[in-house]
């Protein structure tokens, strides 16, 4: 092929190819045209893998959503529509078709596209697009014939030159200002695609950071969790927080400037620690059997957020977040820095952020716990290096903390290495682990997971109505189920009849 600045070039049509075309064309009437635009295209003539998650655009010249709509009866997906406000949306109503198909999971999205000149109509679309790369288009006629060897790949904006040199250029710095969230998009896709900004983006990015605060926080959260689910996406947390980007979105970041000095267990101010806590946490999970049991790690990544997401993501969001409580619980007290109470600190303004973003309450709930007990191992670490590691704290880490134990040990790895810890240390740290899981293993298998006894069963066998005092008893016998001390259900009728009048005496006092 040879590449011009801008314009149309040849490639073979079958590049572009996948099945669903087939079924697209089918639904189409006879004069009806659609393109296949942006990262479909873009990303078979970088040569990239398929994936698992594949997100196909088309423009098509009839209703999109009927059209849409007919697909999606064809293939079984599902079908929505959503429309795009404001002043300079070029395409306001977008039909879509979700397809999953596990492991992969499919989406269709289907815009108008509106013109007497067609070809002109397509060049002016792609102008409006946000970088060169994503302003790529093929006619789907072409794609579908197998005996054309030639198809025409419409390029106005030179994004097949800017491909074949590594750059991710922006089709107009007017182009970024009208959605702001391209803005992030482009930082994201640098990473996913291997390619080099433009002084002239990071400059626009730079002074105009503050425009991120009229994008939709749902778009938001989409681009920065795409960002995370790289496997390098520290990367770009680190240049969206150095160009002071990521504080606009998430303004309490900003306060992580302020702790400079974090007392003798840190080599790094906060934010600095904050950043390669994340860092090491990708490389931690790079060879996360090192630290973790194949056991513990079967369910790891198989949790679903937003769609797309996985608990991974979540995770690393947790390493950015996990001190972030601290610049408000910062003290010198008696000559030395201290943030007490700041996991606490940090799950209430986690659970502010996810609310703004709109994370939902599932992922909110999950990062904010692990907020919460990110200093957990750390506290049993000192314990057992004190021969103070007694059951009860054993089996109450499990009793609160099962469902996030893979991720609270990974992260405690990751942040112990940002934290400058010694070898001594970290062997500490994992020596704990190994203990939480074999006293797991060895001694929590057969313990009954619920209460032996129910409320009512509790309220028949003392004569007390329901209310607090009920579900105080309770829990003190799930804690002594765990401690070993119960293990029949005669044995917790016998405790809860010994423990009854002190725990009465504490609820009345």
């Amino acid at each position: 092929m040879e590449i011009v600045s801008k314009g149309k070039h040849t490639l073979h049509g079958l590049n572009f190819y996948m099945s669903f075309f087939d079924e697209i064309a089918k639904v189409l009437e006879r004069d009806q045209l659609c393109f296949i635009v942006g990262g479909w295209v873009r990303d078979r003539i970088l040569g990239e893998p398929i994936g698992y998650n594949v997100d196909v655009d088309l423009l098509v010249t009839g209703d999109p959503e009927d059209i849409a709509k007919r697909f999606a009866q064809r293939i079984g997906g599902d079908f929505f529509v959503f429309e795009k406000k404001g002043l300079f949306i070029k395409r306001p109503v977008i039909a879509t078709v979700v397809l999953n198909q596990p492991p992969y999971r499919y989406r269709f999205d289907f815009s108008q596209l509106k013109g007497k000149d067609m070809e002109k109509a397509l060049e002016e679309d792609l102008k409006e697009r946000d970088f060169t790369a994503n302003a790529i288009a093929v006619n789907l006629d072409d794609v579908l014939s197998i005996g054309a060897k030639q198809t025409i790949v419409f390029d106005p904006t030179g994004g097949i030159k800017d491909l074949e040199e590594g750059i991710l250029r922006p089709v107009s710095l007017e182009n970024l200002k009208k959605d702001p969230v391209r803005i992030l998009r482009g930082f994201r896709l640098s990473v996913e695609k291997d390619l080099s900004l433009t002084p002239e983006f990071r400059k626009f990015a730079r002074e105009n950071k503050h425009l991120l605060r009229k994008a939709s926080p749902e778009r938001i959260t989409q681009e920065l969790f795409k960002i995370m689910k790289h496997p390098k996406g520290s990367w770009v947390i680190r240049e969206l927080f150095e160009f002071g980007l990521l504080e606009e979105v998430i303004p309490e970041m900003a306060k992580l400037r302020e702790v400079r000095d974090q007392g003798h267990h840190h080599i790094y101010p906060l934010e600095e620690h904050t950043l390669k806590t994340l860092e090491f946490l990708e490389e931690v999970l790079e060879k996360k059997e090192e630290f973790v049991s194949q056991e513990l790690l079967k369910n790891l990544g198989t949790k679903t957020f937003l769609g797309e997401f996985s608990d991974i993501e979540l995770l690393k969001w947790t390493a950015l977040f996990h001190d972030i409580g601290k610049p408000h619980t910062f003290e010198i007290r008696d000559g030395k820095v201290t943030f007490y109470e700041h996991d606490k600190v940090g799950e209430k303004i986690v659970k502010d952020i996810g609310k703004r973003l709109r994370w939902g309450e599932e992922a909110t709930k999950f990062i904010a716990k692990l907020v919460r007990y990110h200093l957990r191992p750390f506290y049993l670490r000192e314990a057992l290096e004190k021969g103070q590691l007694k059951r009860k704290g054993k089996a109450n880490f499990w009793k609160e903390c099962e469902d996030i134990a893979p991720h609270l040990f990974l992260l405690s790895v990751a942040d112990a290495y940002a934290s400058g810890d010694t070898q001594q240390e970290l062997e500490a740290l994992k020596e704990t682990i190994r203990e939480l899981e074999e006293f797991r293993e060895r001694e929590l298998k057969e313990v009954p997971q619920k209460a032996l006894l129910s409320g009512y069963e509790i309220m028949n066998a003392l004569g007390i109505p329901p209310g607090r005092l009920v579900g105080e008893i309770k829990r003190k016998l799930e804690e002594a189920q765990l401690e070993g001390k119960v293990k029949t259900k005669e044995d917790a009728l016998r405790y809860i009849k010994e423990i009854f009048p002190e725990v009465s005496r504490g609820a009345t006092s």
